[in-house]
């Protein structure tokens, strides 16, 4: 039985072609071809940078910690994520930490927070979430 055309033509023209030779022919093509995907699926995967949870996930206790003065920050405990108010990029801020109570963010980032910022991080001092 012929593998593709190619081996159909000999096959008609020579009756004793035999398609081994074909199928081992047909089987190198695709494992070069496999192979030569894999290679290229690997060198995307090698620079792929994935996205990670936007939100800090707390401990199995709903609790967590701000990263600068280790005090306890109340979270949204039925999704357990830490509450906006406690990123500091919702404020804007670009540093290392993701997580920080709104005392250290008001220590010191408050001067880098834009004056909308500022009364939003007044009133959420006013309500007491210090």
């Amino acid at each position: 039985m012929p593998v593709n055309a190619e081996c159909a033509k000999k096959w008609k023209n020579n009756s004793e072609h035999l398609p081994c030779d074909c199928w081992e022919k047909e089987a190198r093509e695709l494992y070069s071809l496999f192979a030569s995907s894999l290679r290229e699926r690997e060198e995307k995967l090698s620079d792929c940078v994935c996205i990670k949870s936007e939100k800090f996930r707390v401990d199995s206790d709903n609790y967590a910690w701000c990263e600068k003065c280790k005090a306890s920050i109340s979270v949204a405990s039925k999704k357990r994520v830490i509450k906006n108010r406690n990123d500091p990029r919702l404020w804007g801020l670009e540093c290392e930490e993701k997580v920080l109570c709104l005392e250290c963010i008001g220590r010191k980032f408050y001067n880098r927070l834009v004056d909308k910022q500022k009364k939003k991080f007044r009133e959420y001092i006013r309500r007491g979430y210090i």
